[in-house]
């Protein structure tokens, strides 16, 4: 498989299906992992104050994801090897997974739990990094939002996998399951993909500076949506416990299954709205729009989540939610490769992009501790906030003006 070495020629379905394949891999790797996982290891080694725990292991998570991808960034956009500039990493990055989830597995300590959190963050950016930026790397923009269709339904299908990854069993199985999920995800694309040892050319753009305001903009929106993002990965699990109260309305159920099939039942809305948004946006030549849209949505699916956590409130809040991140990933993603700075450093700028995804994991816990309050119950307070916080990421890329 080879795109050919110009960025502007159109890649091929074999290349979009591998490509697509690895990032449903990449998203295996960590969805399932940081949402059901770590939080329930974080309740069987600290019962009295899981949150605390969650938080703190949220917290340097993501320092050492954002560190590691602004860092592997810079460094493969540099790279000179036989392999390309990407791929040397993304095998580095692959077999440091292994090792994480191994430490993760056997942690009998909350310091060990950091510990295999931040040696995972590390790998999985190692990973990570150099695979986002095969986007900007090789899709003309004409095919941007086609193909981030396509790899829309990554986060959709790593949620899912949540219903595989609490099936019965020790946390040493489920971890080995998951192990398997991401080589089969990832290591198609690693061994196929035949990259160019030299960088594309640099694109010829009449206004650099308008670009660069433009990528300020960007980053704010997905800032902010990011945000909302982080409190409903998180915290989540605790909510359904806590607040909607699963387990007592739905005897016989635990809280972690029936977190796993609210996101399995909204992940056909979720692909749909991705997949329709991301080719919407290519025959309109529009993303804003469809990112006006989308924070519109995730904001009242969070706000369903805020006053209304009696059944069916949490699957009509998680629907809402649901269709909203489906178009604003694929539609983003888009629109983000559209607006780097520099096509040559195209993973460094990724990197700064990537703190948005870091950031808001580091401010979602701060959020959640300050907004939940002493006797950890204000989740209408948290809900509400990270609504609030939707409309503005929302309201903010307006101010993008080289994409519409």
């Amino acid at each position: 498989m080879d795109p050919g070495p110009d960025p502007e020629t159109p890649v091929s379905i074999s290349f979009i299906a591998l490509l697509t394949w690895a990032n449903i891999g990449a998203f295996i790797a960590f969805v399932p992992l940081l949402s059901l996982l770590v939080p329930l290891r974080a309740e069987v080694l600290a019962p009295a104050d899981k949150v605390g725990l969650l938080s703190q292991v949220a917290l340097w998570g993501a320092v050492a994801a954002s560190l590691a991808n602004m860092a592997v960034g810079w460094a493969s956009d540099r790279t000179r090897h036989r392999w390309g500039r990407r791929r040397p990493w993304i095998a580095a990055g692959l077999a440091g997974l292994v090792l994480a989830y191994a430490l993760i597995a056997v942690a009998a300590s909350p310091g060990a739990l950091i510990v295999g959190v931040v040696a995972f963050q590390v790998a999985f950016n190692m990973m990570f990094a150099p695979l986002t930026a095969t986007l900007a790397d090789r899709v003309p923009d004409r095919q941007k939002g086609r193909v981030s269709a396509f790899l829309g339904l990554a986060a959709p299908m790593g949620a899912v996998s949540g219903v595989l990854i609490t099936a019965p069993g020790d946390g040493v199985l489920r971890m080995a399951l998951l192990t398997g999920l991401v080589l089969t995800g990832v290591l198609p694309f690693l061994l196929a993909y035949r990259e160019p040892v030299r960088p594309a050319p640099e694109s010829t753009v009449a206004s650099r500076g308008a670009l660069s305001a433009d990528f300020g903009f960007a980053w704010t929106s997905r800032f902010c949506l990011q945000i909302a993002a982080s409190v409903v990965n998180a915290y989540m699990l605790y909510y359904l416990a806590d607040y909607a109260r699963y387990a007592e309305r739905f005897p016989g159920s635990t809280v972690e299954s029936g977190l796993a099939r609210l996101i399995a039942l909204s992940t056909v809305l979720i692909v749909a709205a991705g997949f329709l948004g991301g080719l919407a946006s290519d025959r309109l030549n529009r993303r804003r729009a469809f990112i006006l849209l989308a924070a519109a949505l995730m904001a009242a699916g969070l706000s369903v989540f805020a006053i209304w956590p009696d059944w069916p409130g949490p699957l009509v809040g998680y629907a809402l939610y649901g269709v909203g991140f489906g178009i604003y990933s694929t539609v983003d993603a888009a629109l983000v490769a559209q607006v780097l700075p520099s096509r040559r450093d195209a993973a460094r700028d990724l990197g700064v992009m990537n703190l948005t995804n870091t950031l808001p994991a580091v401010l979602a816990p701060l959020l959640a501790l300050v907004a939940l309050g002493p006797d950890r119950q204000g989740w209408p307070i948290l809900m509400g906030a990270a609504a609030l916080i939707a409309v503005l990421g929302g309201l903010t890329v307006l101010g993008v003006r080289r994409v519409r």
